[in-house]
């Protein structure tokens, strides 16, 4: 598993411990839970996504149900919700990374901890806030 990849995948685990068991923020970032050694860069990823998200939850909230109009908030599933503010935040705050990259990162993880279902309701609400986003910052 690429480093980044797997950077991803212990934030977006993160992130749900962080929403469902409503873990502190501080014992999250221990990785106590995550029973893999981690790399230094892998580690460096995942605290500085889970934190930027985190800060940003309740603005990534808004973010969420202002694309997501024929779904009530309440029902995207929970790892849908915690994938879509980890790639909205990155979308926003990581330019440096191309915005395919990240979108495709945030497909791959549906695909792998959610329905293929999922893969086009994710892929339509990053394509939208990515496209609204270069318009704002005029880029198109």
């Amino acid at each position: 598993m690429a480093s980044r990849h797997r950077g991803r995948v212990i934030a977006l685990q993160g992130l749900y411990q962080y929403e469902v068991g409503k873990n502190p923020i501080e014992e999250i970032l221990t990785y106590k839970w995550y029973n893999k050694e981690l790399e230094k860069d892998e580690k460096e990823l995942g605290t500085s996504l889970i934190k930027g998200v985190v800060k940003n939850w309740d603005t990534l909230d808004n973010i969420i149900k202002t694309y997501s109009k024929n779904r009530e908030f309440e029902r995207i599933s929970i790892i849908n919700r915690c994938i879509l503010r980890l790639s909205i935040w990155s979308l926003i705050n990581m330019k440096e990374i191309p915005a395919r990259v990240i979108i495709n990162e945030a497909l791959e993880l549906t695909r792998e901890f959610e329905t293929e279902e999922a893969v086009s309701f994710i892929n339509g609400i990053l394509d939208a806030v990515y496209k609204d986003d270069l318009s704002k910052n005029g880029e198109e």
